[in-house]
């Protein structure tokens, strides 16, 4: 089956690939979404080939994104934005590339993005499609030292680690609007796998 992973470069989206790999017959290909208000994608290029993934790029038009942050900078926060922008990534990803599943990485215990089974269940019907989230139901201490087993990992602030998620063009659409993102985005960790430490760690 053709599969469309979202690919951040991020430990979640990497071990989706995996848990992919060693349940599904599935074709997979990694697409890494852009906006084109940076080059971020650039970094998980690099980690798709140091884990010899299939990697394509994506490039949706910056009028989706210039409404999830309309959208953030109006709630005062960032999680709902996140979220809206997630869901209309993957509507306009299907509108344009035919695909027999899409999956991404998104974990139990994220705040966002999050679907609901409606958006999915939507999703599902209005493309002809499978949606998979293989992360949904495990727990991050599960999660953590399965990652760790299998990958190199750089972790630290958010805005020192190289990733390519939407985080990084909101803030920097954010930046052009003349808006500071840390009053939208607290401060927090993040990751990039940058190899693997033993592939067949699971």
């Amino acid at each position: 089956m053709e599969t469309a992973v979202l690919f951040s470069g991020g430990k979640d989206s990497s071990l989706t690939n995996i848990f992919l790999k060693k349940i599904l017959p599935c074709e997979i290909t990694n697409y890494t979404i852009t906006f084109g208000i940076n080059s971020n994608w650039k970094y998980a290029e690099d980690t798709a080939k140091a884990l010899e993934f299939p990697f394509k790029l994506y490039e949706i038009d910056k009028e989706l994104l210039e409404k999830a942050v309309d959208r953030i900078e109006k709630d005062g926060f960032a999680n709902d934005g996140i979220t809206f922008l997630h869901k209309w990534v993957i509507e306009s990803f299907l509108e344009d590339v035919t695909v027999g599943m899409i999956a991404d990485g998104t974990r139990r215990d994220d705040r966002s993005p999050r679907l609901e089974l409606s958006d999915m269940r939507r999703i599902e019907d209005k493309y002809d499609v499978a949606y998979v989230a293989p992360l949904m139901g495990i727990s991050y201490r599960i999660l953590k030292p399965i990652c760790h087993a299998l990958f190199f990992i750089e972790e630290g602030p958010t805005d020192l680690i190289k990733k390519s998620d939407y985080e990084s063009e909101i803030k920097d659409l954010m930046r052009q609007r003349g808006l500071y993102p840390y009053d939208f985005f607290p401060k927090h960790s993040q990751s990039r796998v940058i190899g693997y430490k033993d592939r067949y760690a699971f």
